[in-house]
């Protein structure tokens, strides 16, 4: 009887363990997205948009470059565990491609996500949706590895 009670216990705290990791998520605040927009190289920032609404989800990843003395910003949305397909280009608002507004959710999406930060308008984002990032820093790609930074998202070079 005495191994069946410890076999029992065990699995519980096992579960408990589980269930305790599997949904433990990274989420930042939507102001350190802010440094998606400096005038720097980006490599590839990846983050999470879920919608506090419709508990739709979509991964990210957003680039700059400059080109002809212009900033660019880049993006791409997962399509499979770590297969990003292009979406287009941020500028005015909206993401285009090829000079043609893409007008799929994730792109929709994450159109108002980089509208609300480029204005300024935290609240929004803050009462619509969670944003978490997926273990790299937003500004430059790289692995973020102390807790501070992780809470973050960004490292401690970038946020000098």
């Amino acid at each position: 009887m005495k191994i069946w009670r410890h076999f029992f216990i065990n699995i519980f705290f096992l579960f408990n363990i589980y269930s305790y990791l599997y949904n433990m998520k990274t989420i930042i605040k939507p102001e350190n997205l802010r440094f998606l927009f400096r005038e720097k190289n980006n490599n590839g920032a990846e983050f999470t948009v879920k919608s506090l609404k419709t508990n739709k989800d979509y991964t990210f990843k957003i680039s700059r470059s400059l080109w002809n003395e212009k900033w660019y910003t880049h993006v791409k949305v997962e399509q499979g565990y770590q297969d990003y397909k292009r979406l287009g280009t941020f500028a005015d608002g909206q993401i285009t491609d090829k000079k043609q507004v893409v007008d799929t959710p994730a792109a929709k999406a994450i159109a108002w996500v980089l509208r609300q930060i480029s204005g300024g308008d935290y609240s929004k984002l803050n009462n619509n949706v969670e944003i978490m990032h997926t273990g790299a820093c937003l500004v430059c790609g790289k692995k973020l590895t102390d807790a501070e930074s992780i809470e973050h998202g960004i490292g401690p070079v970038c946020r000098s």
